[in-house]
C-alpha cells in the first residue's frame, strides 16, 4: 500500500479501492459534463455499476461525494501539467496551451468548473478553496525556482505573482472555451508570463 492508498477515508483493499475509485471517476466525468445539481446519485451508480450499498458505504451521501469529486478533480489539473515541478515558468504555460491545443480544446477547468456550483454547500465552497490553494502553492514553488534562477522577478512575492498567474489562467480558459478560441487562452498565459517577468 502506498502513502497515497493510506490518505484517510480510502478502503483498506485494492478491491475497496477500485470501486470506490470508480464512484468518484464516474460521478466526477458526470458533474463535469452535466453539474453538480443536475447529477443524481442514480446517475453516478449507473456510470460506475456500482450498488447503492457501495456508494453510502463509502460515502455518507450526494454531499461527500461532491468532496471526494473535487479531489479528483485538482488530482487531474496537476497530474496533467508535469511542468509545474520545474522551474521555467515559460515552459510551463507553453505546455498549458499545448494541452488545450493539441487535444483538440479549449476545455473547461476540471476544478473551475464547479465554481459557483460549490455555493450552494458551504463545505464544498470551503473545499474547492482549498483545492485551489493547493494549486496556487504549486504555481508558487514554481515561480520561488524561477527568482532563484533569475527568470522571474526576486523583489515580489511568489505566493502574491501565483494568484495572479492562477486568475489569469482560470479567466483565459473560462473566456477561450466561451469563445471556442484558443488565441485568448494564449492572450491569457502571455499576461500570465509577462506579470512575473523580470524588470
Amino acid at each position: 500500500m502506498t502513502a497515497e492508498d493510506a490518505r484517510p477515508g480510502t478502503p483498506p483493499t485494492a478491491r475497496g479501492r477500485r470501486t470506490r475509485d470508480a464512484i468518484v471517476d464516474a460521478a466526477a466525468d458526470l458533474m463535469h459534463e452535466r453539474g453538480i445539481a443536475a447529477t443524481g446519485v442514480g446517475d453516478v451508480l449507473a456510470a460506475s455499476g456500482t450498488g447503492k450499498s457501495q456508494l453510502y458505504h463509502y460515502f455518507g451521501g450526494k454531499s461527500d461525494l461532491v468532496l471526494a469529486v473535487i479531489d479528483r478533480q485538482l488530482e487531474r489539473v496537476l497530474a496533467a501539467q508535469p511542468a509545474l515541478d520545474g522551474d521555467d515558468v515559460r515552459a510551463w504555460a507553453r505546455s498549458l496551451f499545448e494541452l488545450h491545443r493539441d487535444g483538440g480544446g479549449p476545455f473547461a477547468c476540471p476544478l473551475g468548473v464547479f465554481s459557483g456550483q460549490v455555493d450552494a454547500e458551504p463545505r464544498w465552497r470551503e473545499h474547492q478553496a482549498a483545492a485551489f490553494a493547493r494549486w496556487q502553492d504549486r504555481i508558487a514553488a514554481l515561480l520561488a525556482a524561477g527568482q532563484r534562477d533569475g527568470t522571474v522577478d526576486a523583489t515580489r512575492d511568489a505566493g502574491d505573482m501565483a494568484v495572479a498567474v492562477l486568475a489569469a489562467v482560470q479567466g483565459g480558459l473560462m473566456l477561450a472555451r466561451l469563445h471556442r478560441d484558443l488565441h485568448v487562452l494564449c492572450l491569457a498565459l502571455g499576461a500570465a508570463v509577462d506579470h512575473v517577468r523580470p524588470p
